[in-house]
């Protein structure tokens, strides 16, 4: 695992550990059995606790305490609830509502530049907090996925010592075998990070407003290859004027020697930004009938995921017959890049359960994928002293080189499932689980065709007739991502 974002995520807890968490919650009262958890006069620090109306009046059972009314029966607090019908005096300044001992008791956890008022620490910002009143979020986390990889043909082979020059490296005849491609490049694990933050518009909190980035590291792959000709190697492809399968040879004895190089690269990131809106109203009878502490909330905004591809091919030949002195240096590159832009639809579900909470999410992306594809080529040839390049290499060539774009509609879903632990009144720590699919995307090594015309091989042949290849595949595939997450979720 790459050790860059679990750098990134020490430092953002660190951060936020210096700058310390919330208010103390207010502490339990007597309440009726039979009646739901409210609180009035003032918010609750808990996200998800609805707050009752200015105007509300304490009903039977419910004992109100210096013009304030307390709620019992707090999934969050630690220390056991008064016995009903007792009435409870508000925590002296500095006291540990919820009875935490050691660390989490201490003004570094109970407090922070804007929410601190333990002790003799006031707030820094006093107007800030009176306008943020426990509205705001901010999460990190560190990802561990599994991605999907793309398919490659066959783009180096060799052969054993002894085989005829006719045969070498040619797929299908005896003792060829690949040495790089063939299967899959670019899949397996990969680290990543994601940063997201949310507003609650409204002091309810049923209408917020949320941004959320991820990145996943770059995967790479490849395979370098150099040979004085004691070791066979080529390059194999279809020979289109003849039909066969052939070789271009890079190391032969006697004949040729030189190296090869293959690099691919993937990477994937993501930006959302869209309106959270409460299934049920913040008050009312939906509400009553869910449950306060249980919320459901609509998604919709904009999604933007980009899927980057690049596979890069460089070779350097140099002749090995006496009186003979000429060099080549080709290379192939294609990219591919698919950029989603559309509407985010979705649905996220989370349930309370005691210091602990449960997230379930249901997303879908609607739009367009843009599809880019860019394929270039070239050659230089040093024969004699005199330099001549060309454009296109072996697998690039002029019939398929150049960039092109399309547009494809694609509907791209998401699942996510998340654990998490309220460590503090603002600090939670969770765990997860998301699977992204992408459909209809384009790789860069799916791209190659194998079948070329060896009269557009540089130097060339003048007037090629036939069929001119290689050709533009727009071959399209599937793109599944999925893995765990971790990481923390902080609650101004």
């Amino acid at each position: 695992m790459a050790l860059a974002p679990l750098m990134q995520l020490g430092g953002l807890v660190s951060l936020l550990v210096i700058a310390g968490f919330s208010d103390a919650q207010s502490p339990p009262s007597s309440v009726s059995a039979n009646m739901p958890p409210l609180v009035a006069g003032t918010a609750s620090s808990d996200p998800y606790q609805i707050v009752a109306p200015a105007s509300f009046v304490a009903p039977a059972g419910l004992v109100p305490v210096d013009s304030q009314v307390y709620h019992s029966a707090d999934p969050y607090a630690l220390a056991p609830a008064p016995t009903l019908g007792t009435a409870t005096s508000p925590p002296a300044a500095g006291q540990n509502v919820q009875g935490a001992t050691g660390l989490f008791s201490g003004p570094l956890f109970q407090g922070g530049p804007i929410y601190n008022t333990v002790g003799h620490f006031d707030p820094l910002i006093p107007e800030l907090r009176n306008r943020i009143e426990s509205r705001l979020s901010f999460r990190a986390e560190y990802l561990l996925w599994d991605v999907t990889g793309m398919d490659t043909p066959p783009l180096v082979t060799t052969s054993p010592n002894g085989t005829g020059q006719g045969s070498a490296a040619v797929l299908g005849q005896p003792g060829t075998s690949v040495a790089f491609g063939g299967d899959s490049v670019n899949d397996g694990s990969v680290s990543g990070f994601l940063l997201g933050g949310g507003w609650w518009i409204t002091p309810q909190r049923n209408v917020a407003i949320e941004m959320e980035y991820f990145q996943l590291d770059e995967l790479d792959d490849g395979y370098n290859g150099s040979s004085d000709g004691a070791v066979i190697l080529g390059r194999p492809y279809v020979d289109v004027s003849q039909g066969v399968e052939t070789a271009e040879l890079i190391a032969y004895p006697g004949l040729v020697g030189g190296d090869i190089r293959v690099g691919s690269e993937t990477d994937l990131r993501s930006f959302l930004i869209d309106a959270r809106v409460s299934l049920c109203p913040a008050h009312g009878v939906c509400c009553q009938n869910c449950g306060l502490r249980n919320r459901t909330d609509w998604i919709i905004g904009y999604r933007n995921i980009r899927l980057r591809d690049s596979l890069a091919i460089n070779e350097n030949r140099r002749s090995l017959v006496v009186g003979q002195d000429r060099t080549i240096a080709s290379s192939d590159q294609f990219q591919t890049t698919n950029q989603f832009h559309g509407l985010q639809l979705g649905i996220v579900r989370r349930r309370l359960l005691q210091r602990a909470w449960l997230e379930t999410s249901m997303r879908v992306a609607i739009g367009n994928i843009e599809q880019t594809l860019r394929v270039s080529g070239s050659t230089t040839i040093n024969d004699q002293g005199s330099s001549a390049t060309y454009g296109g290499g072996l697998l690039a060539q002029t019939t398929n080189g150049g960039t092109r774009s399309r547009d494809e509609f694609g509907m791209i879903p998401e699942l996510g499932i998340r654990l998490g632990f309220r460590l503090t009144d603002r600090l939670h720590a969770h765990i997860g689980y998301t699977v992204l699919y992408l459909p209809n995307v384009i790789r860069a090594s799916e791209q190659i065709d194998r079948d070329i015309h060896p009269g557009l091989i540089p130097p060339g042949a003048g007037a090629v007739s036939g069929v001119l290849r290689p050709a533009v595949a727009w071959d399209q595939s599937d793109y599944l991502a999925h893995g765990l997450q971790l990481g923390g979720e902080l609650n101004f």
